[in-house]
This record gives C-alpha cells, structure tokens and sequence, in this order.
C-alpha cells in the first residue's frame, strides 16, 4: 500500500490536478475569509465553515476524477491487477494520497485562526473542530469521488457524476421539502419517513454541529460510516474486474 500511495500522491504533483485543486480552493477559501471575517472583524469562523463547505462540491470531483478512470481508459490498470498487491491495497493507497492532497490544503487554510487574533481572542478548540468537521466531509467527497471513477473511464463522467451527487446532498436540506405536509392520510407514514430520511442525509445538517464547534457522535458517525460505504464499494468494483 506504501508503494501505491507514494505514486499517487507523487503523480498529484506532476501533472496539474494537485496544484489546480490546492490552488482553486485556497484562492476561494482564502476570498470566503476575507469577505466573512476580515471585512466585519469577526473572530468566530463559523460562517466562514458553513460558506466554505461548498467549495468542496465544485473542486474534489477534480481531485478524485482520476483515480480509476485514467488507468482504465489506457489499459494500464491491468499491470495494476495482475501485480502481487491486495485489491484493498490499491483503493486505500490511492484513497489516502487524494486524502493527503485534501489535508494539505484544509491546513494551509488553518493560518487564519492566527490572523484573526488581530481583532480578539479567537476560540481555537471551536475552530479545531470546525476544521475537524471540514476534513471529514472532505473525505466522504473523496470517497464518493473514488467509487465514481471506479465504475467510469472516462474522467469527464467521473467528475460531473461525483458533482452532481455532491450538489444534491449538499443542496437538500436547504430545499424545505415537507413531503408530510404532501402525503396525507394513510400515506402519512411514508411523508414522515421521507421528512426524516431527507433531514438525515443531508450534508449541510450533518455539518452545522461542527461549524458551531459541537463534537457531536451522529454527524462523526454519518461521515465516517458513508466515507467507509463507499471505500468498501470501491473495493468490490475492483475486485470484480480483477477476477473477470
């Protein structure tokens, strides 16, 4: 797994897609700083969290777009399959070489929580957990990102799937859909289940715990569990194609 994961996390860096991302999201994350706190001199990087969560929608699916798909297509992921390493060794070498790339860029924003002790005295452990938080979504996004170019060789497709799913989950909590208030009657049970099933996929819920800085074990549960869900599927897509 150490082989795999220095190759990848070395090909991030000889190619453009580690700078793109490295570059995209601090470049944003640094102007969502500037605009929430700077400007109204705000210590609490609360709304900066809650603002810059939704950066992750439109930069990990670059990040992650590659993993499987550029093998594939050009056949080599074959050598890969039929080399002496476990299937498990594979997903989690590259998994955690997206994953440093990911952690790279999170700590580098991290320098803010000294910059805002120009203005007051900033809650470090509320912003860690914050940042804590962040990290976490940030690979529930790489995980989702590495199952869709499994399953793809194209890294177009990988990118706007893995996008698109990203988007809804980011998005549904925000879309106020009462399907209890809809399905009456003896339907109501399924408006309930619905309401519930809504509320509790949704990444935005799930999220605003840690840009409050509560440590809560529901939202670390959701995204550790999801984040394993889609390492596992990722697995048995390989695993699959190794034995066709």
């Amino acid at each position: 797994m150490t082989a795999i994961y220095k190759r990848e996390l070395r090909s991030y860096f000889k190619n453009p897609v580690g700078y793109i991302f490295l570059s995209a999201f601090i470049f944003f994350a640094s102007l969502m700083f500037v605009f929430i706190n700077l400007n109204s001199q705000q210590t609490s990087l609360s709304g900066f969290f809650s603002n810059v969560s939704l950066i992750f929608v439109f930069v990990i699916p670059v990040l992650t777009m590659r993993l499987f798909s550029e093998e594939r297509k050009s056949k080599t992921d074959q050598l890969l399959l039929t080399a002496p390493v476990r299937v498990t060794d594979i997903v989690f070498g590259k998994f955690l070489a997206a994953a440093t790339v990911l952690l790279i860029g999170v700590v580098a924003t991290m320098l803010f929580i000294p910059i805002m002790e120009r203005y007051g005295t900033p809650d470090v452990t509320e912003s860690l957990v914050g940042y804590f938080g962040l990290l976490l979504m940030g690979l529930l996004f790489v995980s989702l990102g590495m199952f869709m170019s499994s399953i793809t060789e194209s890294q177009v497709i990988a990118a706007v799937s893995t996008l698109v799913i990203i988007f809804f989950l980011w998005f549904i909590g925000g879309l106020s859909l009462q399907f209890s208030e809809m399905l009456t009657g003896w339907l109501s049970w399924l408006g309930k289940f619905l309401d519930w099933l809504l509320d509790f996929i949704s990444i935005n819920n799930r999220f605003y715990d840690f840009t409050l800085g509560t440590l809560n074990l529901v939202p670390v549960f959701y995204f550790v569990s999801l984040t394993g869900l889609f390492v596992f599927l990722t697995i048995r897509v390989i695993e699959r194609r190794r034995w066709k």
